[in-house]
């Protein structure tokens, strides 16, 4: 993804001289299509082409994509839905998390997916009629239909939607995207691509949880990417003053010692807390947004969709965007035109040097030399070791260090059982279901640090070579640390299997209170009303069905065996699923920073390729032939420089 929005002073100025004729929007496009032109007369990273041709063919449409962003299950169909007053996105079964998908106004519900079709062997279209077709394409749970359809191996690659609904009907495009969570390389190229396409950005998280680094991360993609940016979290009504910790986080984004934190580079600090001055901290609750929408009309449901936050958001998303669609589709126009034509004039200075042929074009050519034989020395998998090393140590220490930590919770547990009081065995029944979760934060951890010290070990022992430089930004724990897959929680599977043992001890007691209140009535005690018969009733269900584990942990009889029972579950936690997820953590992790390495050397490839092609120009051309190069370079800068003056025409006239 082309990242330009920093870079807006360093536009040439247009030399002195009448203005280019023609309206603003033909001299964009006039502007934009000499510069593609000189993108495909020079061998250009599509890194920097592609973002151009697409927003080329767009720019004037009078509608905003906002891409909504976030991690993994985080709530953002949810939060659609809500937007839509529409339940449209699957929430309680399985999405394809993999598959974006683009809501936009229409008459009625359809839509149409895109999907590698195996019987047809190739990609193709398939319109869709209605809530159930779309959740067949959209759910785990209609792949066997899909697979029917389209044979074994078929895949959905993209959905659009087309809805009636309010929200969409004033040029709103909303784009559900994959999540942005580092344990799928896949789903993170797909969101970077949705972010490169998006007028705005609603970033969710979830609320009461401070920003993870790979939140972190994007959000700066984010702001670099687009003027409108709003963090927005979910489940506002779950968690206490939520809204005042999200302003806390934002806050703490806007100030520089946050990224000094991540960054060495004081100046490239302040630039991101200056690019996260314009970030909004919205709270919502999608759940009381949908709960009042299916209601009756009347106060309670008016009272119910105030407290949700939605009308804010929706407030937000029309006064920020859809009000706005045109002034920021000519800022993302004119700053992508900016970003391509530094870096095509940044390619014929580097040319222009080769072909000169003087003694400073050969101490370039010299460079390119080296570097290429650098290239050549370090290129394949000689890095590759260090990332599988990692690997291959965690996966003999992380059941090491599951045991280890069982033989403390034995010495500070097990141990002393016989020897504790009451009061000492109710602690530890508080103390000792936190211990699985405890144990796994400390595997997390040590993934995260064997990877970060293996990547930093790359550029040490390819003795700052041409990967070590690509690789260094990876060195920095921040950055790698994004890459790797956040924190997991122990399963409420596994808390429950903890808690099963005395689950009906609990009921067991509260039916013995029961029976012994019944036996004082019947020898002449007050009677109780029908209100608290029910009352009783209900206190025991809600105790046996919504109390939460810890509560059920703390109220239960401390006898030794409940603590030998519970103890035993802890242990086969921490050496099961505990030891599972950190395993799959590492391999994850692994995996996602493999991606990165082979994404940066894959910009690296490209530039290769373009030292090569300027040697050839430099050694097998004729003096003629080089003159004759050198001077269409020569046309070529002065072209831009034209170009360039256009564009601060256009910048002017509109006022940007």
């Amino acid at each position: 993804m082309t990242q330009h929005r920093e870079d807006d002073a360093a536009t040439p100025e247009p030399e002195g001289g009448p203005d280019p004729a023609g309206t603003p929007e033909q001299l964009m496009d006039d502007t934009v299509t000499g510069l593609l032109a000189l993108v495909d007369e020079q061998p250009i990273a599509s890194s920097v082409s592609v973002p151009l041709r697409s927003l080329a063919g767009r720019w004037r449409e009078p509608f905003a994509r906002v891409a909504v962003l976030g991690e993994v299950s985080v709530g953002k169909s949810t939060l659609i839905n809500a937007l839509l007053k529409e339940p449209l996105l699957p929430t309680a079964v399985p999405a394809l998390s993999s598959v974006p998908v683009e809501l936009w106004y229409g008459p009625e519900i359809r839509g149409t997916v895109t999907l590698y079709d195996v019987g047809r062997g190739g990609i193709v279209e398939r319109e869709l009629a209605g809530k159930e077709e779309i959740k067949v394409y959209l759910t785990e749970a209609g792949e066997r239909t899909v697979t029917n359809r389209h044979g074994r191996g078929a895949q959905v690659l993209s959905a659009m939607i087309q809805v009636p609904a309010e929200v969409l009907a004033g040029g709103l495009r909303l784009v559900d995207t994959p999540g942005v969570g580092g344990a799928n390389p896949a789903h993170r190229r797909l969101t970077l691509a949705a972010l490169s396409d998006a007028d705005a950005v609603l970033f969710v998280v979830r609320s009461g949880e401070p920003l993870s680094a790979s939140e972190q991360d994007f959000l700066v993609q984010a702001a670099q990417r687009v003027d409108s940016v709003a963090v927005v979290q979910t489940h506002s009504d779950l968690v206490y003053e939520a809204k005042s910790k999200l302003d806390d986080d934002v806050a703490r984004l806007r100030t520089p010692s946050t990224w000094a934190a991540v960054t060495d580079d004081q100046e490239d600090a302040d630039r991101i807390a200056r690019l996260m001055s314009g970030v909004e901290g919205l709270s919502v609750s999608a759940r009381l947004a949908l709960g009042a929408q299916a209601a009756a009309p009347g106060p309670q449901r008016e009272e119910d969709l105030a407290l949700s936050g939605l009308p804010e958001l929706e407030e937000w998303l029309r006064t920020h965007v859809v009000q706005r669609v045109e002034e920021i589709h000519r800022r993302d126009m004119v700053r992508l035109t900016e970003s391509t034509a530094r870096a095509v004039r940044r390619r014929l200075e580097e040319l222009h040097e080769v072909l000169r042929g003087d003694e400073k074009a050969q101490l370039a050519i010299d460079e390119r030399e080296r570097r290429i034989a650098e290239w050549e020395r370090t290129d394949g998998d000689s890095w590759r070791k260090h990332i599988n090393g990692a690997l291959t140590s965690l996966a003999e220490d992380l059941p090491v260090q599951a045991a280890a930590r069982v033989e403390i919770l034995r010495a500070d547990y097990q141990d002393r059982f016989d020897k504790m009081d009451r009061a000492q065995r109710e602690g530890a029944l508080k103390t000792l279901p936190l211990q699985p979760q405890a144990a796994l934060d400390e595997m997390v951890t040590t993934v995260r640090e064997r990877l970060r010290e293996a990547v930093r070990v790359i550029p040490e022992r390819d003795d700052k070579g041409v990967i070590a430089e690509h690789l260094r930004r990876l060195g920095d724990s921040a950055t790698v640390s994004v890459r790797i897959p956040k924190p997991k929680k122990i399963s409420d599977s596994a808390m429950e299997q903890m808690a099963n043992a005395f689950v009906m001890a609990k009921a067991a007691f509260f039916r013995s209170r029961i029976q012994r209140r019944d036996g004082e009535d019947a020898a002449g005690q007050s009677q109780p009303t029908e209100a608290d018969s029910g009352s009783t009733a209900l206190a025991v269900f809600t105790s046996l069905t919504m109390g939460t584990v810890k509560e059920l942990f703390a109220r239960r009889a401390a006898r030794r065996e409940d603590l030998t029972t519970l103890f035993d579950r802890v242990v086969k936690a921490v050496t099961g699923e505990v030891l599972t997820v950190a395993l799959k953590e590492a391999e994850q992790g692994c995996a996602s920073v493999t991606t990165v390495i082979e994404d940066l050397l894959a910009e690296q490839r490209e530039e290769v390729d373009r030292d090569r092609h300027d040697l050839r120009l430099a050694l097998e051309l004729s003096p003629a032939e080089r003159a004759e190069r050198l001077a269409a370079t020569t046309l070529s800068l002065r072209e831009l420089d034209e170009l360039a003056g256009r564009l601060a025409v256009v910048r002017e006239r509109w006022d940007l």
